[in-house]
């Protein structure tokens, strides 16, 4: 037997997992328009299931129609949806996986994700409602109704019948989505559960009735692994020791068979850190530090203990290493790990775990979540940047081909590399061109900073995808730039352009002469050689909507900066993301401030003239001068190819500049299309 932790297994009172791996149950948003199992689910979750997992949970699945917070949810509302939940169950338990499901209901959250202004009580899908149980933390709907106690009451029964169609259906477990700003979250809030009268003053009532309710219908060894807040984070909100004094003993007086922990909640209420907000605990953006639910397990595992209780306890959030999972389920800590976006990017890790193949895990960089239509509050497909397969599993199969083509691609970057890889696997001839001595293209420097967390995460993309070209049959050739020429003479039948963008450089007197001497240089230069390259003295960044992070990485790191916006407004580019909350918060501790239109005169040796907003002109004098003003794409093939008889595909930046999961998307789908 294996001494990696991650692959014990592990017995509740009822269930036995093969290993440590849980899929988390993820909001998915792949139903059909009245919530019954698609096909597209069916391949998603089979690949899950093939990927190796002790268990795979199905994501939120509502009870009642007027619960929904996307259109494309799972429904259980009914005994016809049984049927519709067997396929899954099925494809999971035929790759060796416990099945679960997520029962839900959204309460307040209904109204988030709202195009238009909504009516009072109601939430942006026809039909549904958003009320909590005072209604004085609205999220979304600004003016939410109030749940009857006849409402609850109904809700209790709506939730114990989902759960006993789940155990028809043939699901394992069922897990409850108490958390997050859902109805029963909320319900348990100390904030939003205020003022009530009735029984669900009792803010434990809820979910403790839909236990009970469901134990009488499904019997009491039926499996139940609730999903808990178990620390709001708020000012005001409940604490871990809160939570285990008035909840904890509660919940495993029901004799559940675990806790599915989780930590942070969506209500409008002032975190008790700014550093790492409530929200940011639920999800864990880009900044936020890794393991951010560690101590929290660990204090929860320390008071259940202190009092005599040995529940089963799952972490999740910020894992996205084998080394980080272990550390989850380590002494004192959790049991297993639950695992949501890093399935996405990679279904298969618990298999390389198993296997002994970690170097081939496809690590997420946790830059996008959802690139297919926005994202799951925003009506959008639950995807990955990195992996285009996920939520197209069973139409992107590699199915070989019977008529090999030669393909030759220009550029190595990360639209170049996925489809090479992918057009190797169907098995075409690939040949790939880089004017560089290194594959990875701008997400090799994307992430160069010394001072920013996480920003090695940006590497793991470029380091799966160069390890994958190694162990591929594609030739590479390195610091050979792919001419047209070479294309006549030797014709391959397809021919990708994956050229990237370049910088979108103003005529400016003396800026070439300035980028060639070295005082001036691009962004993608200073990140490439590394901020420390940058000649000692003051630095102007001129481009703050790109060179935020940088002009933030020297700041904090003691350099004198000056951040130059050319435009009126300032708004950091598209790429940065959800990384804005903490650029702006970290340049306001070093105060760092964008100086917006700001125009770029002329360039010396030594000094930048400016015009500013009121016209007046200003000779800065700098060691260093960083232009970062925008991206335009770089195609140098594709027009004098019109007439070769070639197929071309223009692909990535080289198209139009955007994120590097829109090449990875683009390649992987034309490359299984030639």
């Amino acid at each position: 037997m294996t001494n990696d932790p991650l692959l014990q297994p592990f017995k509740t009172r009822n269930l036995t997992f093969k290993n440590r791996m849980v899929h988390a149950p993820t909001t998915m948003n792949m139903s059909d328009d009245r919530g019954y199992v698609t096909r597209q689910a069916v391949g998603a979750y089979e690949a899950l299931a093939a990927g190796g997992f002790g268990a795979v949970c199905v994501g939120a699945t509502c009870v009642r129609w007027e619960g929904l917070i996307n259109e494309r949810m799972f429904g259980i509302y009914d005994d016809t949806y049984i049927v519709s939940h067997r396929e899954l169950v099925e494809v999971i338990h035929n790759n060796g996986a416990l099945a679960g499901i997520q029962l839900f209901y959204g309460g307040l959250i209904v109204g988030a994700g709202a195009s238009t202004p909504l009516e009072p009580g109601k939430g942006w899908i026809p039909g549904t409602v958003s009320h909590g149980p005072s209604g004085k933390y609205p999220i979304g709907n600004q003016k939410p109704g109030v749940v009857t106690t006849e409402e609850y009451d109904s809700l209790v029964e709506d939730f114990a019948q989902a759960a006993r169609r789940a155990k028809e259906a043939g699901y394992d477990y069922v897990s409850y989505h108490f958390c997050h700003g859902s109805l029963p979250h909320v319900t348990l809030s100390l904030l939003e559960n205020q003022g009530r009268n009735d029984a669900y003053a009792d803010r434990f009532l809820f979910c403790e009735r839909i236990i009970q309710r469901a134990q009488e219908l499904c019997g009491k060894d039926y499996p139940q692994i609730p999903r808990m807040v178990c620390e709001e984070n708020f000012e005001g909100g409940y604490d871990v020791e809160y939570f285990i004094e008035h909840y904890a003993t509660r919940l495993h007086a029901l004799g559940v068979d675990a806790m599915d922990c989780t930590f942070g909640s969506m209500l409008p209420a002032k975190s008790r850190s700014q550093e790492v907000t409530s929200g940011e605990v639920i999800g864990g953006g880009f900044y936020v530090p890794n393991l951010v639910a560690l101590p929290y397990i660990k204090r929860m595992r320390d008071g259940l203990k202190a009092r005599g209780i040995d529940m089963p306890l799952m972490g999740s959030c910020n894992i996205n290493t084998p080394d980080q999972m272990r550390t989850m389920i380590g002494e004192g800590a959790a049991d297993f790990f639950a695992s949501c976006r890093q399935s996405l990017d990679d279904p298969d890790f618990p298999r390389k775990i198993a296997e002994g193949r970690e170097e081939e895990i496809r690590k997420s960089t946790r830059t996008g979540a959802s690139l297919l239509a926005g994202n799951i509050f925003n009506k959008g497909v639950a995807g990955s940047a990195q992996n285009a397969a996920f939520s197209r599993d069973r139409d992107y199969r590699i199915i070989p081909t019977n008529r090999p083509k030669r393909v030759f691609i220009a550029g190595g970057g990360s639209g170049g590399m996925e489809y090479a890889i992918t057009a190797d696997q169907i098995g075409h001839d690939v040949t790939l061109f880089e004017k560089s001595d290194k594959l990875g293209g701008v997400m090799n420097w994307a992430g160069n900073y010394r001072t920013l967390r996480n920003m090695e995460q940006i590497a793991y993309q470029p380091e799966w995808h160069r390890l994958m070209i190694g162990k591929s049959n594609v030739t590479v050739h390195l610091e050979t730039e792919l001419t047209v020429e070479r294309i006549l003479a030797q014709k391959p039948d397809v021919v990708v352009v994956a050229t990237g963008a370049v910088a979108d450089l103003p005529d400016v007197a003396g800026l070439d002469a300035a980028l060639e001497s070295g005082f001036a240089r691009t962004i993608d230069r200073a990140l490439g050689e590394g901020p420390d390259t940058l000649p000692e003295g003051p630095v102007v960044v001129w481009g703050a909507a790109e060179g935020v992070e940088l002009a933030l990485d020297l700041a904090r790191a003691g350099r004198s900066v000056r951040l130059l916006e050319p435009k009126a407004t300032f708004a950091p580019t598209s790429y940065i993301g959800s990384r804005t909350r903490y650029v702006m918060m970290w340049a306001g501790e070093v105060g760092l401030k964008p100086e917006v239109g700001v125009a770029l005169e002329n360039v010396g040796n030594g000094t930048v003239t400016v015009t500013h907003e009121d016209g007046s002109k200003e000779e800065i004098a700098c060691a260093t001068l960083v232009v970062s003003p925008g991206r335009v794409a770089h195609d140098p093939i594709s027009t004098q190819l019109a007439k070769a008889g070639i197929q071309v595909q223009v692909i990535g930046d080289a198209r139009k500049p955007r994120s590097y999961g829109n090449s990875i998307h683009e390649a992987a789908y034309l490359a299984r299309n030639i």
